[in-house]
């Protein structure tokens, strides 16, 4: 439970970032909602990388570069779930960018806990067990 609680704070700074990237991308520089959002993610994801490893699941695995490979495929599964769903709201429902910005990203943040927590951060140990 402490490791969900961690996580959604460190959600919270990854949402913020994405977010306040989104807006000052769109809605001040009028550059595309698609390319804002991705741009915005970029940020996030990177944060994320780095707080989720060292605090949320304090993680010591020195294969640094396999688990931010495994993370970076995790991350691109969220993107792309964030990047339909702001694409349905906006282009078919015509709800508004930033609206649709904060209701995608709920969708995107429930896959990268999940792929986060079992196939990113997981220890070996905790592996064998939901084996």
């Amino acid at each position: 439970m402490i490791k969900l609680i961690k996580f959604c704070i460190v959600g919270s700074v990854n949402t913020l970032i994405t977010l306040a990237t989104f807006y000052i991308l769109n809605k001040i520089l009028q550059i595309n909602y698609l390319t804002s959002s991705l741009f915005g993610y970029v940020l996030g994801m990177i944060n994320s990388y780095i707080l989720n490893k060292r605090w949320t699941f304090q993680n010591r695995d020195k294969k640094v570069i396999a688990q931010f490979i495994k993370f970076t495929i995790v991350n691109l599964i969220s993107l792309g779930i964030n990047l339909f769903v702001i694409y349905i709201l906006v282009d078919k429902l015509n709800i508004d960018s930033m609206v649709s910005q904060i209701f995608a990203t709920v969708f995107s943040t429930i896959s990268n806990y999940v792929g986060s927590k079992v196939l990113v951060f997981s220890s070996s140990k905790e592996r064998q067990q939901t084996s």
